[in-house]
């Protein structure tokens, strides 16, 4: 007896179990805690009694959340949240502070104006005072907190962010091109805040495959090691130095000449960052869930990248090799995904497009005729690249659709083709800590 209707349901509960613990409220709440005059920020204590004023900022799709947790907790003096223009951002209420919204995942004007607020109100910090400064960082903040040095205009980093993002480069090498053109990357916020004799706690939701502190929003609190003259080598091995605007051009051969403008080598004095949630921990929770319904579950890995089409081949392998053979584990089984993959397509062609879903459809041709085999994938953001935020598959997908599966994977429409079968998975969040994949294996009938 076939069990894809059980198992499909059970998918659906491990993925919503694991976009709910990410949810950066209760990721605040457990993080922070206040006892009297106390604050107590994970293991490190500070007394507000030592602070004149306390500062609240806030960078990414989690801003608004992550905000009204923490001034449920620390009423702050001032501040500022930036989040995502969007329907599919859920904004939370925020008091005390004032919410901004701006543009990802390309920057523009009102983004370098809104976190140039945030850089004059830092700037603005007395000779003689202490101030306390939380920044709530989550996915998206390296768009969201953007401003380019004076001499290079909006415009001109709107273009530099244009070539950066077709040019084929790794984030990696694009992060490092970024942060060396800009006042807030790269550890420069925390430089600025230190400048001033003040104390920056930065709380942390990683969207990053590997939880790199330096990649998380670029790092505008943490350290650098790349410098200009690796940010001149990366624009000229992909092709970009020579379109990129002059601006831009003078700002890196400056930089060149004056180690004054690199990223701070070491965290400064006085400021604390803090990991509070991350990809594994929303696997975590999915673990659970599959477990209490009695399946034996592996988390396979939460640093998963590549083609999505391309990897589902590698993943769905392993699941009929275990419905097959009874290895590497014997059925019933669960697998586990977790990271952040990638699709590749023409820029002109764009709308529609998600790696979660591309991979759950070419995982549904991998298993097409097959009992008891069930996948589903999620974006936990609510957005999968472009559209919803993921789709659910199972041996019979392919058959019992009227649209033709390689096709459009093909074209990269997979959300066209799982909204005619009703099996979209779509839901509003208030985080993003990357995707989540589950694989149910039964015994073969």
């Amino acid at each position: 007896m076939s069990h894809e209707v059980a198992y499909r349901k059970l998918a659906h509960e491990m993925i919503m179990a694991g976009v709910n613990v990410a949810d950066p409220r209760q990721s605040i709440r457990d993080s922070v805690k206040l006892d009297g005059g106390t604050l107590r920020v994970r293991d490190d204590v500070f007394a507000l009694k030592d602070y004149d004023r306390v500062l609240l900022f806030g960078a990414g799709k989690a801003a608004t959340p992550m905000c009204q947790a923490f001034e449920e907790i620390v009423t702050p003096d001032g501040g500022l949240a930036i989040t995502k223009i969007g329907e599919e951002i859920c904004i939370a209420e925020v008091k005390t502070i004032p919410v901004k919204r701006a543009y990802h995942p390309e920057p523009r004007a009102e983004n370098a104006e809104y976190s140039r607020e945030i850089l004059d109100m830092i700037d603005s910090i007395g000779a003689d005072e202490k101030v306390l400064v939380f920044l709530m960082i989550s996915g998206g903040g390296s768009a969201l907190f953007s401003c380019a040095p004076e001499s290079v205009g909006i415009e001109d980093k709107f273009k530099l962010n244009q070539l950066l993002m077709k040019c084929g480069a790794h984030i990696h090498d694009i992060n490092t091109i970024r942060k060396h053109c800009s006042e807030i990357k790269g550890g420069k916020f925390g430089q600025r805040v230190a400048a001033k004799g003040s104390t920056l706690v930065s709380l942390i939701l990683s969207d990053v495959v590997g939880d790199d502190l330096s990649a998380i929003a670029s790092g505008p609190s943490y350290k650098d090691n790349s410098t200009f003259e690796d940010a001149v080598r990366l624009m000229k091995q992909y092709g970009i130095w020579e379109e990129a605007p002059q601006s831009v051009r003078e700002h890196m051969e400056r930089g060149l000449g004056d180690p004054s403008l690199e990223p701070p080598r070491e965290v400064p004095e006085g400021v604390y960052n803090y990991l509070i949630g991350n990809n594994l921990a929303a696997l975590e929770a999915a673990k659970a869930v599959a477990e209490k319904a009695g399946f034996p579950t592996t988390i396979l890995t939460s640093q998963n990248t590549g083609e999505a089409k391309i990897v589902a081949k590698a993943y769905m392998g392993i699941a009929k090799e275990i419905q097959d053979s009874q290895n590497p584990v014997q059925a019933p089984a669960c697998l586990i995904v977790g990271g952040e993959m990638i699709v590749t397509f023409d820029w002109e062609d764009r709308d529609g497009f998600g790696p979660t879903r591309e991979f759950v459809l070419s995982s549904a041709l991998e298993i097409q005729g097959r009992s008891n085999i069930v996948v589903a994938g999620c974006d936990t953001d609510g957005v999968d690249g472009d559209g919803k935020a993921g789709a659910i598959a199972d041996g019979h997908t392919v058959s019992r659709a009227t649209l033709d599966a390689k096709h459009y994977l093909d074209k990269h429409d997979a959300e066209i083709f799982f909204d005619s079968l009703g099996d979209s998975i779509e839901f509003v969040s208030m985080t993003n800590v990357n995707d989540i994949i589950v694989i149910l294996v039964g015994e073969p009938e």
